[in-house]
């Protein structure tokens, strides 16, 4: 058993949490005063820490728009490299055909015509250039042209395929694209086999065109492409195109600098995407090359088309700061009230006071749900694995001062929960040293950065299992800890936690106390402590909270059935401390299994194919961004109708559905497979932001399998997916420690036995904290030493000191019998 802290100083007696001494005037105006400073201080900083934030984020949707805008130049250049693609091996096969080898034009041409019939792709100059460069065609047959300083007739007869810049044909006056492909004189396996021919297969260049014109992004976009050389493939603007008379100029040397600058980078192969002045305004141009020719392909942007779609965000922004304003309207309109009830008479008081919590409860519930909303929205963001750290950095702090919203909202319902009687405690299995060490590791940050010592003592009796409202007990600790830390600036902080004796069967009756070396409480100070909206001591760390956790605090012990109390000496320190009885929960394994510290990376067997159905792109792409890591073979569906479509072509392993999509919505698409003998049996998962319980049950009643509510959580959707598909996930596992994966986990090299011996003294003193100070220190000046001090550092963190002795002289003996 851990020995239990002893206080050597005199400290007062015990306060008690109902007393209440009558506020004189004085007092009701500085009290109103400093909650005015209080309600302006956290007015400026959460609106500057909203307003950083808010351009952080503007910036990474920003940038996430941008690479929408490039995605879709690059599907247009997937499409045209397939097409340039097809058209070589068609080239490439023409030029293989036995037929071909011959180099007999007159047994040649009938072949040729039927290719060309078949095929409906080349032009009627489809023929063959012999080794001195004589060209035949299926439109004048032989002819006195001489190809020979062609560079495609060149490079065939060198044995490469050739795809040539478009030119002008002078045949039919339309741009076309020239093929070419040697024709050898034998198979691949002759050791004589060499180039005796070339292929000559123009095609039109309307296809490239037509794929360009239809790239767009919004009103006034459009697309062009570029050779080689800048000059146009195909542009708007005919003055760039090439005819007969004049040849297309190169737009690397334009007038207008945004053009050229976004031609040279074209020529020069680069991607991405720029503001540039062009044609006289700003506008966005998304660049990509090609990978079947040496041409690139551009899509411009009006800058108006990609930014007005962050008028979201903006409406986000403007619907925080109104939270905002509208919880610290509700902070000073309880502030004021309680103000002008002070003066009445106490049966006045109560009246109002059970009004006020009555407001407070709709009121916070009724600002509780849109910010929800924006919470969710910023965890959305959060997934992506795009964003830079700095971007990232941004979303988290705007998702703090949410989530420090909500938590003072929270605080106000949560007290008018309990004035109005409403607060229920939900007991529950929990394990109950698990439990500690996660309220350890929360306070324990918060002890470090401050630079005083936060030291832990639990008592060897405790159970390991006990029923009780986790969430609210914790809230509790917490709240008494982390005031301890916050008024505690030098010397330490200490949590004991012990089994006392219970007079009742089946419970333990567990003492929890936090005492500090603090500034201490004033005893003037000491009845108004657990007050609503009451703050004490040093006026500058009362900006760091609301006044209502010890209150709060103090009345949720008490619906657990005890009384915090408290003792204090000005200068010296605090003891805060409280019993209760814990019912004893042997079940409490089959009740808390978690897979904590681990981190799904895939799963066993053969690989799953799904379809996305959502008519949101956004939404899309969060399941996506989640599941395609993972090995999942992903296809998307903007609504039932596409989603019907690709299910004729291939079925799917599982479908994940929304509701609301236009055409043909989810309840129909969920009927039509339904209805259909082949698609009957498909697992299919509804995903909706709706989360009624009536609206879930009309989607399984539909024929849903089960419900995905948006935002969507990570957790739930692996659950779903294991449970559907009969899934085994793959982990790794998440070490919390930095240095901790520098060494495998099949090689331990232990340090020396000077070492060792000093660790196992710590040990045997109860010193955990220091050992793994050292520990630390030791992995930093040598990274070999993490795989030995890994299992040691994580036995720290539970407080195992028997089973660090025992490791330890384990290892001692390692290094005796080497040395041996």
């Amino acid at each position: 058993m851990f020995p239990l802290p002893k206080r050597s100083h005199d400290l007062s007696e015990p306060s008690t949490c109902n007393r209440q001494s009558p506020a004189s005037p004085a007092t009701t105006v500085s009290r109103s005063v400093l909650t005015r400073l209080i309600v302006g201080g956290t007015t400026l900083v959460v609106g500057m820490a909203a307003y950083f934030s808010y351009q952080v984020v503007r910036s990474a949707t920003l940038e996430n728009l941008k690479q929408n805008a490039l995605l879709k130049v690059n599907i247009g250049a997937n499409e045209i490299d397939q097409w340039i693609a097809l058209r070589r091996s068609e080239t490439e096969a023409i030029a293989n055909a036995p037929i071909t080898q011959t180099m007999d034009w007159e047994a040649i041409a009938p072949y040729f015509k039927a290719e060309h019939q078949r095929l409906q792709s080349f032009e009627p100059l489809l023929g063959i250039i012999d080794q001195e460069g004589q060209f035949f065609n299926l439109l004048k047959g032989k002819t006195t042209i001489n190809l020979s300083d062609r560079l495609h007739f060149r490079r065939g007869m060198a044995g490469q395929s050739t795809v040539m810049d478009p030119i002008i044909s002078r045949v039919n006056g339309k741009p076309i694209i020239v093929f070419a492909a040697p024709i050898w004189s034998a198979s691949p396996q002759a050791p004589t086999r060499k180039p005796i021919g070339v292929v000559n297969a123009p095609v039109s260049l309307e296809r490239i065109t037509t794929v360009v014109q239809n790239l767009t992004y919004g009103d006034n976009s459009y697309a062009f492409a570029l050779n080689s050389k800048g000059e146009a493939i195909t542009h708007p603007n005919r003055a760039f195109m090439s005819t007969l008379e004049k040849p297309a100029p190169s737009l690397t040397t334009a007038q207008d600098r945004g053009l050229a600058l976004i031609a040279n980078k074209m020529v020069e192969r680069q991607q991405g995407i720029e503001l540039v002045t062009l044609d006289g305004q700003e506008q966005y141009v998304a660049f990509l090359p090609l990978q079947e020719a040496n041409w690139s392909v551009a899509l411009v942007i009006p800058k108006a088309a990609i930014e007005s779609q962050l008028k979201l965000l903006d409406g986000i922004a403007f619907v925080v700061l109104l939270l905002a304003g509208s919880l610290i309207g509700v902070l000073v309109y309880v502030q004021s009230t309680e103000q002008a009830q002070l003066k009445r008479s106490k049966l006045a008081a109560d009246a109002a006071n059970q009004a006020k919590s009555e407001f407070l409860a709709n009121m916070s519930h009724e600002l509780r749900t849109p910010l929800n909303g924006i919470l969710g929205y910023a965890q959305i963001l959060g997934r992506s694995k795009t964003l830079s750290e700095k971007e990232r950095h941004g979303i988290h702090i705007i998702y703090q001062c949410g989530s420090h919203l909500l938590t003072l909202i929270n605080d106000v319902l949560d007290l008018s929960k309990i004035e109005a009687r409403k607060l229920e405690l939900t007991p529950k299995a929990i394990h109950f040293p698990a439990f500690l060490q996660s309220i350890v590791e929360i306070c324990r940050i918060r002890a470090e950065q401050k630079g005083i010592e936060f030291t832990c003592n639990f008592d060897d009796q405790l159970p390991l299992g006990l029923e009780v409202d986790e969430k609210r007990l914790r809230q509790v600790l917490i709240n008494l800890i982390g005031n301890a830390i916050k008024f505690t600036d030098q010397g330490s902080v200490n949590f004991t936690v012990e089994a006392v004796e219970s007079t009742t069967p089946g419970k333990s009756r567990i003492k929890f106390a936090i005492a500090d070396t603090g500034v201490g409480i004033a005893p003037e100070h000491m009845q108004r402590l657990f007050q609503a909206f009451e703050q004490v001591g040093d006026r500058k760390r009362q900006s760091e909270g609301t006044g209502l956790g010890l209150a709060i605090s103090q009345q949720i012990v008490q619906l657990m059935g005890g009384q915090i109390q408290v003792k204090s000496q000005l200068g010296v320190g605090s003891d805060f401390c409280f019993e209760v009885d814990l019912a004893i929960a042997h079940d409490w394994v089959q009740q808390s299994t978690i897979d904590a510290g681990r981190r799904i990376v895939g799963y066993t067997g053969q690989r799953r194919h799904l379809l996305i159905v959502d008519d949101r792109l956004e939404n899309r792409m969060v399941l996506v961004h989640l599941l395609e890591p993972l090995g999942f073979t992903l296809t998307e569906a903007e609504n039932g109708v596409e989603a019907l479509a690709t299910l004729q072509q291939a079925l799917p392993d599982l479908v994940i559905t929304d509701l609301a999509m236009p055409e043909m919505d989810g309840f129909e698409l969920l009927r039509q497979i339904r209805q259909t003998e082949r698609l009957r049996s498909l697992k299919v998962l509804v995903s909706s932001a709706s989360v009624a319980h009536s609206d879930q049950q009309m989607a399984l009643n539909a024929g849903g399998d089960d419900f995905l509510s948006k935002p969507v959580d990570a957790n739930d959707l692996f659950s779903l997916l294991a449970a559907h598909l009969d899934l085994e996930w793959i982990y790794e596992t998440v070490t919390t420690h930095p240095t901790q994966t520098s060494a495998t986990a099949t090689e331990i090299v232990l340090p020396t036995r000077e070492h060792l011996t000093e660790f196992l003294a710590l040990a045997q003193q109860d010193n955990l904290q220091t050992l793994r100070q050292c520990l630390e220190a030791l992995v930093q000046s040598d990274a070999q030493y993490a795989g030995f001090a890994a299992p040691i550092l994580q036995l720290t963190k539970q407080f195992k000191g028997e089973q660090i002795e025992e490791l330890l002289q384990q290892h001692l003996e390692e290094v005796k019998d080497d040395a041996n």
